[in-house]
């Protein structure tokens, strides 16, 4: 898909049906309650009361926009993007963009142009949220962006959230910290889905994040270079703020807490960098785009642009791995702190170390929760996940614990623990290899349907249907369905007195269902003891 801008995003969303409009006035106040009205699709207000831009959310929210995005099925979004971001196309630099239309500086930023509003009832000030941060690493010079979110501090100063460790953008700012010097970052708002999947993709991290965007485009993407920093940006940008990060005087700001994407206030007050707005940039009756997050249904909100992004790095690392790995699914309730993934074991530890890979390989340090299953299992059919798990995971037998990193958000982690730190589990849920287990046990049930009966059958007597069974278990070992289907059309009654009178001499397979002769001597009413003939297979009968 080629690069393109926001307005021609839009447009192409509401041609999908994955977008709604809203042409009426709306005060800013109003904007979350739109957001909580429209949760699997987009939104965008066309008014907004003393502003000048319009106002775009929920944008990716769900697995299906951004499997449109990537213009593939959900079910293969991960391994899409996994393939994709192993491409790199240097960038192309253009000399200016719509966002160059009106260029604030110095004492002219003001971000109360933007549509501030609060998202959620605790949050400690107004955020925008829909931040692709572009930095570079002060020794290499090459370019990260990823998504942060960023509170409002006064009419040119933001703040970071970059108490995540896996954060390349917080890595570049240590590296500046440690040499005494400020670090330049841009903020980039408003811009399709394709940015945002692209700069959340797993790459190490000397690949510079625009030549992999090029990867997602098919073609290179064009930057546009920043008026008081020393950035690149896309030129599809609608808004950037240009900003110093207050690196040297370190993670010493309050900020937060906010409504963090598992619906809870998780992460509450924390320290992080300050930030002073140099230079706001903006396209003209532009877009204002923010990220809904946390609030009713934190499962549909465009926080969940996780999700790819966490099945992407797992798909990735599974195959890198050797491991034959189908498809990786993180569920919508588990907020991108559960993921499954359906594979072909080669060998009796290849689930355990898909779990390993499972529970450490994402930049994004998810999930918390891993699980694994056989290719037969539909890890998309939420009730085929709880029944393999049932019957085919075994606690003792079957779990992977580990401590390591995961979301600095998560609840869990009391202030008494180092941040981030937590432990993670795995659970093996696919049949056990080995001569103790038989495979046939774990074969689902199907409800049995005879077919009609033939229409020339013969009615038989009982003595009649009696001999002719005996006949047809005499030839090999008999299924009780194979019986039933070769005498379809007899009275089932009759049926089923024939079989009683062969009943004392027939004995069972303790491996199968099927019903065979103890001994033959004609005399079908004479009882004699059953016998259980062990591992029994019908292919090779004596």
């Amino acid at each position: 898909m080629p690069q393109q801008s926001l307005t021609e995003f839009v447009e192409e969303m509401e041609k999908a049906g994955l977008l709604v409009r809203i042409t009426e006035e709306k005060r800013v106040d109003e904007l979350p309650a739109v957001m909580e009205a429209n949760p699997l699709t987009a939104v965008l207000v066309e008014n907004v009361k003393d502003c000048e831009f319009q106002f775009l959310a929920n944008a990716y929210s769900n697995q299906d926009q951004y499997a449109w995005g990537l213009g593939c099925d959900k079910s293969q979004s991960g391994f899409v993007m996994s393939e994709l971001a192993k491409g790199r196309v240097k960038p192309e630099i253009v000399d200016t963009a719509p966002c160059k239309d009106v260029i604030l500086t110095g004492d002219d930023v003001d971000l109360t142009l933007l549509p501030l509003f609060l998202h959620h009832d605790r949050d400690g000030h107004a955020y925008t949220n829909d931040n692709l941060v572009v930095s570079r690493h002060p020794d290499t010079g090459v370019h990260d962006w990823g998504i942060y979110r960023s509170m409002f501090r006064s009419r040119n100063e933001k703040m970071f959230d970059m108490t995540c460790t896996s954060h390349r953008a917080r890595i570049n700012a240590i590296a500046a910290q440690e040499k005494g010097q400020n670090l330049e970052v841009a903020i980039v708002l408003g811009g399709p889905i394709l940015d945002k999947v692209a700069s959340l993709t797993g790459v190490p991290a000397d690949t510079d994040d625009f030549e992999v965007l090029g990867s997602f485009y098919g073609h290179p993407a064009r930057l546009v270079r920043c008026e008081t920093i020393d950035v690149l940006v896309p030129a599809n940008a609608e808004i950037v703020l240009e900003c110093e990060l207050m690196a040297s005087e370190g993670l010493t700001h309050d900020e937060g807490p906010y409504g963090e994407f598992s619906g809870m206030y998780g992460g509450g007050i924390k320290h992080n960098y300050r930030a002073v707005v140099k230079a706001m940039t903006y396209r003209r009756g532009g877009i204002f785009q923010h990220a809904t997050i946390g609030g009713a249904h934190p499962w549909y909100t465009d926080n969940m642009l996780q999700l790819p992004a966490v099945e992407a790095d797992i798909f990735g690392a599974l195959k890198f791995a050797g491991i034959n790995v189908k498809e990786v699914r993180c569920p919508l309730g588990g907020l991108s702190n559960i993921a499954y993934a359906k594979i072909k074991p080669n060998g009796g530890g290849d689930a355990k170390q898909a779990l390993g890979i499972m529970l450490t390989c994402s930049k994004l340090a998810l999930p918390k929760i891993a699980m694994v299953f056989d290719e037969d299992i539909d890890i998309w059919d939420d009730n085929a996940v709880q029944l393999a798990m049932a019957f085919r995971y075994m606690p003792h037998l079957d779990t992977v614990m580990l401590h390591g990193n995961t979301m600095t958000v998560d609840p869990k982690i009391g202030s008494d623990v180092a941040p981030g730190t937590a432990s993670k589990i795995g659970f093996d849920c696919t049949i056990p290899m080995g001569p103790q287990f038989t495979r046939a046990s774990f074969d689902r049930s199907s409800v049995f349907m005879l077919a009609d009966p033939p229409a020339d059958v013969t009615e038989l007597a009982e003595d009649e249907l009696t001999s002719a069974m005996a006949d047809l278990i005499r030839e090999k070992p008999r299924a009780w369905k194979e019986i039933l289907e070769h005498f379809n059309g007899q009275p089932y009654r009759t049926v089923y007195r024939a079989f009683s009178n062969l009943r004392p001499q027939l004995g069972r397979c303790d491996d199968a269902p099927w019903y065979r002769y103890t001994f033959s001597d004609g005399d079908f009413a004479v009882a004699q003891p059953e016998t259980v003939v062990h591992n029994y297979d019908p292919r090779h009968r004596p």
